[in-house]
């Protein structure tokens, strides 16, 4: 009896070692924790600035289930502004799960050839930097690879008065691709946007060059017509061994009488900020000013010009700085005569994937009431641990 019982304990000891290791083999982990600080001014120089912590640690996995079938999760776990969720009986940040918590990515992924479907709430993008349309919501992805590729998804979006949709096809190659994409019942239930976009990139020598072409119409609701017409250029070179320059053009044309303009169609999750965008991680949310395309805000279209230049000085330390000017495309239909934005940033390599940022920007706008301009400049850092 006691021989059996030895025997039955050892059996449940590998049993136990075995299960974290089959584990192992079959999960992948990876993920950031960051830890950032600010000051940001609300509108005008005039403004108190708004000084202030935050945090996240976002932890994404795969289960690898067997061959071409997978899993896929992603949460950001005490995503919040320090002191945010403190007070009485609040236990600060921890021990209340529904703060700061959130599960952003779960969806299934059956790969067979060059066949691959995704179900699940996932992100899914087509355009400039995979963001002219693109959403995290709820639904199917389907492609298809090739020298000439196929991709097509659907997802559910919460609209008014019920479910909207957002649907998108794009086909192409490695370099070259052309997209459509409908957004129905998202934004009012009489809305129903289409979006055809085309975009590639080439090089003449040195100069690498970028490009996108959008078209949007449709109905914005039931009395105003959607519009849009943007174009995007990017080229850059090198100027010696550890620099870059680079220059962007950005052009949309202005809504008119009865006309809503569209730079976008989804729920801009992944974001696009390319104005201030110095290569660190701070530009897309607190310092963030957005889509160039209408930077007023009142369907002005744009006409603008983003200088932009890099250096990186060694393996561990990295510079780059920016500036742009945007102008309306029709300055009739608002009172910002002009915008300038400038940009600096570092990233410095701390220790093996850990790097300090920081970004500091001015934004500066006139106004055609002929008042001083409207000025902000805004500060962050942070430590980006990446695993």
């Amino acid at each position: 009896m006691k021989r059996f019982s030895v025997m039955l304990l050892a059996l449940v000891v590998i049993a136990a070692m075995a299960v974290p290791a089959m584990a192992a083999d079959n999960l992948s982990l990876s993920g950031q924790m960051r830890v950032r600080g600010w000051a940001v001014q609300a509108n005008t120089a005039e403004t108190p600035y708004n000084t202030f912590f935050d945090q996240r640690l976002r932890i994404g996995g795969k289960f690898a289930v067997a061959e071409g079938v997978s899993i896929t999760f992603r949460t950001d776990v005490t995503e919040a502004t320090w002191g945010a969720n403190g007070g009485a009986g609040k236990y600060g940040a921890g021990r209340m799960p529904q703060y700061g918590n959130q599960w952003d990515r779960a969806h299934l992924d059956l790969t067979s050839g060059d066949f691959h479907l995704r179900a699940g709430q996932q992100f899914a993008g087509f355009g400039i930097e995979g963001g002219t349309v693109n959403s995290q919501s709820n639904g199917l992805r389907v492609d298809k690879k090739g020298a000439v590729s196929f991709s097509g998804f659907f997802l559910l979006e919460p609209g008014t008065g019920g479910d909207g949709y957002l649907t998108g096809l794009q086909t192409g190659n490695k370099d070259y691709k052309v997209f459509a994409a409908n957004q129905r019942a998202v934004a009012d239930v009489d809305e129903s946007v289409t979006l055809v976009g085309a975009n590639g990139k080439t090089s003449f020598g040195a100069i690498n060059v970028k490009g996108e072409l959008d078209f949007f119409t449709g109905d914005a609701n039931a009395t105003t017509d959607a519009t849009g017409t943007q174009l995007y250029v990017d080229g850059s070179m090198a100027a010696g061994d550890a620099a870059t320059v680079g220059g962007q053009l950005f052009y949309a044309a202005a809504a008119g009488t009865g006309e809503s303009q569209y730079v976008g169609l989804g729920n801009d999750f992944g974001g696009w900020d390319p104005l201030v965008d110095v290569g660190t991680s701070l530009s897309n949310e607190k310092l963030k000013v957005g889509r160039p395309f209408d930077f007023t805000g009142d369907g002005a279209g744009v006409i603008g010009l983003r200088l932009s230049y890099n250096v990186k000085s060694s393996d561990a330390v990295n510079y780059a700085a920016s500036l742009a000017y945007l102008t309306p495309e029709d300055d009739t239909v608002t009172t910002t005569d002009n915008t300038m934005l400038v940009a600096v940033g570092t990233t410095y390599k701390v220790m093996a994937n850990t790097s300090l940022q920081a970004q500091v920007q001015y934004l500066s706008t006139s106004l055609d009431s002929g008042t001083d301009p409207e000025a902000t400049l805004d500060f962050g850092f942070g430590l980006f641990v990446n695993f």
